[in-house]
């Protein structure tokens, strides 16, 4: 079988595919989604039902809580992940985050801090903390800040970049905590 010529590679191949995730990034990223369903489904009736989110979500995370086979909950909570793709991630954080606490909250503040100034010492330290971290999800967060800075993007953007490893950060530290709580 004939070998294919080796294409080479120009600076525009690149950077076409630049802010696009992997399949791997995607998966984990679904992974994440179904997770925070999990804990969305922990809420009250009352909370789930006043969520700002499409009816559709509402509806599923209503039928989880009588599915009682493990593998219809588990592919139900795959669709709950799917269907928060759709949402903001800031307004379902902003549900969850009160079971953090506020000292849990300030400290998550301090690592987007020691983050966006450290980088990969701080990022390293972070994934040891926290064992749901996924440390090239967390660094391209952190690169993309600093590629912002560094083009001079307007304070708007700036703080875009910011609440994307602020989001991230919560995400992390919900699913960590729910790891440690099962295990």
């Amino acid at each position: 079988m004939a070998r294919r010529p080796q294409k080479n590679y120009t600076n525009e191949d690149f950077e076409s595919l630049e802010g696009r995730a992997s399949k791997s990034e995607q998966k984990r990223a679904v992974q994440r989604m179904a997770a925070l369903g999990e804990q969305l489904a922990t809420l009250s009736l009352k909370q789930i039902q006043q969520l700002p989110v499409e009816d559709r979500l509402i509806d599923a995370l209503l039928d989880v809580q009588e599915i009682t086979s493990f593998e219809a909950r588990r592919r139900q909570f795959q669709r709950i992940g799917k269907l928060l793709r759709n949402e903001d991630e800031a307004v379902i954080l902003s549900y969850l985050t009160p079971k953090q606490g506020l000292k849990q909250q300030a400290l998550l503040t301090r690592w987007v801090d020691r983050l966006v100034e450290q980088g990969d010492t701080a990022i390293h330290e972070f994934s040891k903390q926290y064992n749901a971290t996924e440390k090239h999800t967390l660094r391209q967060h952190v690169l993309r800040y600093h590629r912002d800075k560094s083009l001079e993007a307007t304070p708007e953007e700036l703080e875009e970049a910011r609440q994307k490893i602020v989001n991230y950060v919560q995400q992390v530290a919900l699913l960590s905590d729910q790891g440690k709580s099962r295990g």
